[in-house]
Formats: structure tokens, sequence, C-alpha cells
């Protein structure tokens, strides 16, 4: 009974934290605006993916052995 009020008990912090920091984020952080966020995912996030999809398929290629092939 002592591991399951336990269980719960650091379940319902962490989900409390987790909401709280949450709260703190977004009373801190200035709201961004859509143009704002899609210039964001085009110029920024979405050379990165390229980049990253492209490194993954060049080092799964060079190294199989090491990258589950």
């Amino acid at each position: 009974i002592i591991d399951a009020a336990l269980g719960i008990t650091m379940t319902l912090l962490k989900a409390y934290f987790l909401v709280f920091l949450a709260i703190l984020l977004r009373w801190t952080v200035p709201r961004v605006r859509i143009d704002q966020l899609l210039d964001l995912g085009w110029k920024f996030l979405l050379p990165i993916s390229l980049v990253n999809l492209l490194l993954t398929a060049a080092l799964k290629i060079a190294f199989p052995s090491a990258f589950g092939g």
C-alpha cells in the first residue's frame, strides 16, 4: 500500500510540476505571431531537418553494421 501511495504521489507531483512549468513559460515568454512561426519553420527548421535526413542516410550507407543494417 505504501509503494502504491508513493507512486501515485510522485506521479501527481510530477504532473503539478510540469503544469507549473508550462504556466510559468507561458507567462514569461512573449507571444509568437504566426508569421514569425512560419519564418522559423521554413528558414530554420526545414534546412536543419533536411541536413539531418541526408546525414543519417549517408551514415547508414557508409556504416551499415553500426546503424542497424
